[in-house]
């Protein structure tokens, strides 16, 4: 009933182009004790769903990479900073005076000074605005919320614990445990995971591949447990650790689905205490603290963007952007009421307005330039009103005009080779674990995946890349891997290498820009060198070899047009 219900409402909102999480959250509040009462005990549900956040969090730590964070440490530990702390001064205060108690305001505020990742990343990416200044800063200071949420999800079972010791005690108590806790986790990745990976990677199976990956998440999550703080926080630790190696980018894919699913599984449980009855009781109220919580916040970033330094337009548009709630913040009410920090109606009336804000964020963020336009006169910011420093972001893998090169043995070096020759960027996909890290300590753009896996070729930005270059040895590979990228509708030119020529025209019939037959080249090649010892004219060589090489390739169903 869950799973069908959640179906349902992402596809109705996925037509609508309104974030899946609201979907979610939504379906879980029809099917929940509140409405129709499908799901009468949502307290059945709760522990699976909290692995969701566990495997969110992981996936974060994935992508938090240590030397990126040095290189715009001024916009996360400046701009993040002074931004979550504005933010939760003003709404701690807020909300205690709205009657709340100050362990309650402390979580709340918290919870609404956050954004969504998930979100901000999504809406930016599609529309392409990554390489935009205003994009950087926004997830400049999403990366210091994503470290300050740690902070909270560690203060959640502490203020739970004050409520019956003191908060001096509670605090030392999670200090060392969260100190013994990282000192364990880094040890084991630092140490422990790439041997484990590299013994994985070379059983050469995708199965055995995201078991392990499972298996070390969830355990992560368990000594979490095991040491009285939150599951989430291993999560992300052990998602950091192995965000710095080679097998980053194949971790983040196998993973998805699990997290997606489990995560859609938390937001729902997260609907299900969501009380109907306050949403048609207070549905004006509702608006209008969805609509104050938006402008003020989007008011607040955008001042301390502007007062550190940079333009009227690039402040006002970030403030757009981090305007809403997020998941993290979600996480934190679920977490909080469930530990009896925040009562459930206090829990439920700020969840609902967290979710009107996220759901009017998407709308705000693809309208961020007009909304910009209208607003810019009327907000009290300085200085100038131009567009600082529309720089590209740095990308590692890149988002257009490069190309791809589908395994690195011999012919994918060559390859490479001759790109880095000509500065034609590339990225390269390997699957040999030893080979990646070789070459990676050569300055080789190269990850760890499979390029038979349509999910990392699009994680590589197969859709907007030159060309693809897949240098299989088998037939059977290069035939399953080309109807998977047309299949996609990728119209990017592939060109791939067959080592009998009678492969040839399969591979062009099903979408092969060029066919290289392996066998047949190197026929031809020793057949050139033989005329030329025999001081044939190079011309009539030349001519005989495209005569031969004409009579064993196939046209190109484009040419026959």
């Amino acid at each position: 009933m869950i799973l069908g219900a959640s179906l349902v409402a992402c596809l109705l909102f996925g037509r609508l182009k309104l974030p899946t999480i609201v979907a979610y959250m939504i379906a879980g509040a029809i099917i929940g004790p509140h409405a129709i009462g499908l799901i009468a005990e949502p307290d059945h549900f709760s522990f699976l769903a909290e692995f969701g956040v566990v495997f969110l969090l992981f996936a974060l730590g994935l992508e938090f990479s240590l030397s990126r964070l040095i290189q715009i440490r001024k916009i996360v530990f400046g701009l993040g900073l002074a931004q979550v702390a504005a933010c939760v001064l003003a709404f701690s205060v807020t909300v205690y005076l709205w009657g709340s108690s100050l362990e309650a305001s402390i979580i709340i505020a918290g919870a609404l000074a956050l954004s969504s990742t998930a979100i901000v990343t999504r809406e930016l990416g599609e529309h392409r605005q990554l390489n935009h200044r205003y994009a950087q800063l926004s997830i400049g200071v999403l990366l210091f919320q994503d470290l300050i949420a740690l902070v909270f999800l560690i203060l959640v079972p502490v203020l739970a614990a004050a409520q019956e010791t003191s908060l001096g005690d509670s605090l030392l108590s999670a200090l060392w445990r969260g100190m013994l806790l990282l000192a364990i986790l880094m040890s084991i990745g630092h140490w422990v995971l790439p041997l484990v990976y590299r013994e994985i990677s070379k059983a050469r199976s995708q199965e055995v591949f995201v078991l392990g990956t499972l298996v070390i998440g969830l355990m992560a999550a368990w000594l979490t447990h095991e040491l009285h703080l939150s599951m989430t926080l291993g999560g992300f630790i052990i998602g950091m650790m192995l965000g710095e190696g080679d097998f980053k980018h194949q971790i983040e894919i196998d993973l998805r689905p699990f997290k997606d699913i489990l995560l859609g599984l938390f937001f729902v449980t997260m609907g299900m205490s969501i009380e109907i009855e306050l949403l048609l009781e207070y549905w004006p109220r509702l608006l209008v603290f969805t609509f104050a919580l938006i402008f003020i916040k989007m008011g607040i970033v955008a001042l301390v963007v502007n007062i550190m330094g940079d333009t009227k337009r690039n402040a006002l548009r970030t403030g757009i952007t981090l305007s809403q709630a997020g998941e993290f913040g979600l996480a934190l009410l679920a977490l909080s009421n469930k530990s009896g920090i925040v009562p459930e109606e206090q829990a439920s009336f700020v969840i609902i307005l967290a979710l009107l804000s996220m759901a009017a964020s998407a709308i705000l963020i693809r309208k961020n330039e007009v909304v910009t336009d209208w607003l810019l006169p009327l907000l009290p910011l300085t200085g100038r009103e131009g567009n600082r420093g529309n720089g590209s972001a740095e990308i590692k893998l890149h988002e257009s005009e490069h190309v791809i090169i589908g395994g690195f043995g011999r012919v994918g070096q060559t390859v490479a080779a001759v790109l880095s020759e000509n500065e034609i960027p590339y990225v390269a996909i390997e699957n040999d674990p030893g080979r990646v890290k070789e070459f990676r300590r050569k300055g080789v753009n190269i990850i760890y995946g499979d390029c038979n896996n349509t999910e990392v070729l699009k994680s590589c930005h197969i859709d907007s890349a030159r060309l693809a270059i897949l240098t299989f040895r088998f037939h059977d590979l290069a035939l399953q891997t080309l109807k998977r990228i047309r299949k996609s509708e990728f119209k990017t030119p592939v060109i791939l290498r067959c080592h009998e020529e009678g492969q040839l025209e399969e591979l062009v019939s099903l979408g092969a820009s060029h066919v290289i037959p392996e066998m047949l080249e190197t026929r031809l090649l020793i057949a050139s060198q033989v005329l030329s010892l025999l001081q044939i004219s190079p011309d009539v060589i030349e001519q005989q070899i495209n005569d031969i090489r004409k009579e064993f390739t196939p046209v190109h169903p484009k040419e026959q047009r």
